[in-house]
């Protein structure tokens, strides 16, 4: 898979404070990829960096093979952003969806294409009449949506495009940005607070803790309701009765969201029983998928109704002739544990 952006070395400063450090980070090309973090992490600033939008204070950004510093005016209009709370013209959704095609003189078929973003964001053909006054929240975030994917990006970076919207938009823009991948091949880049939806539809997730790189590769995320154990420590019950006690976690809470990398998660095949403890845990293969590196496979499996996932050596799933449908013993390494 090719790569979309290198970042080597960044260091990005506000007011004279470090707001990001990131020494190595690389994003493929036609993958829905997921930043995870909690506010002030520093996501939004990383996609004013990615969207060219800021310049970064130092180190190099690489983008489809060029430097940042070498990148033309029409390289950087492949890459559109949505803010968390984007602007809307004081004119008609048509006029608001045509702006950006009308600035950048693309206007061959400029009604056909206003109305094939409409659809794309679960919007009709009469809505295009409407003034920007007369939208409610979540309409107005659907028509800042088909604004950008009208223009069929290269890459749209979403930063909490689901926030604060009612139910009904929020599913229409989830689906908008599987459509968008699927039509124009588009590499999409989401913020978002919806971790459960984040987990699921992303083919890849980047977590950033006080503006500096945590994890850039498979992430397993375990959601809230925890218990609490005679030592204090949080323990996830799963639908199943299997339990999985969290070390030295007695300072967190109980709505607290685990996050494991897929290194620190170890399969064994039922049968062979050579590595089971009591930490062990029974789950069975859901799939396996090919990764970026032709040396590993990602597993995925459910466990207690969860899908997780473990990265393994090709190598090792061939020697144990593991297959979806498997009955495998889990082990997560606690210690490796990281809280979002």
């Amino acid at each position: 898979m090719k790569t979309l952006y290198e970042l080597k070395n960044i260091k990005h400063y506000y007011e004279g404070k470090k707001v990001l450090d990131i020494e190595e980070l690389i994003l493929e090309e036609n993958q829905i990829i997921g930043f995870l973090g909690p506010n002030g992490s520093g996501k939004s600033t990383l996609f004013s960096l990615l969207s060219f939008v800021t310049k970064v204070s130092k180190g190099e950004i690489i983008f489809d093979g060029l430097c940042s510093t070498l990148l033309g005016f029409d390289a950087k209009q492949d890459i559109v952003i949505l803010p968390q709370n984007p602007y809307l013209l004081k004119r008609s959704v048509f006029e608001n969806i045509a702006y950006g095609l009308k600035i950048r003189k693309s206007c061959d078929n400029l009604e056909e294409e206003v109305y094939k973003a409409l659809t794309l964001v679960g919007l009709d053909k009469s809505f295009s009449k409407r003034k920007h006054s007369e939208l409610s929240g979540g309409e107005a975030q659907r028509v800042a949506l088909a604004a950008r994917l009208v223009l069929k990006p290269k890459v749209l970076i979403l930063d909490e495009p689901t926030a604060g919207v009612d139910t009904n938009s929020a599913q229409l823009i989830k689906e908008a940005i599987l459509l968008a991948k699927q039509k124009y091949n588009t590499s999409i880049f989401i913020s978002s607070h919806d971790y459960n939806w984040i987990n699921h539809i992303c083919d890849k997730k980047v977590a950033l803790f006080q503006g500096e790189l945590i994890q850039s590769e498979s992430i397993n995320l375990l959601f809230a309701p925890w218990e609490k154990n005679e030592e204090g420590n949080l323990v996830k019950v799963f639908l199943d009765g299997q339990k999985l006690v969290i070390p030295n976690s007695k300072e967190k809470k109980r709505d607290s969201i685990m996050m494991i990398n897929s290194d620190y998660i170890h399969l064994e095949k039922m049968p062979t029983l050579k590595n089971v403890t009591e930490e062990s845990l029974s789950a069975t293969v859901s799939s396996i998928h090919q990764q970026n590196c032709q040396n590993h496979l990602l597993v995925e499996f459910s466990l207690g109704g969860i899908c997780l996932n473990s990265r393994l050596k090709k190598e090792n799933i061939e020697k144990d002739y593991l297959l979806p449908g498997n009955n495998i013993f889990v082990k997560i390494d606690t210690q490796k544990v990281q809280w979002l």
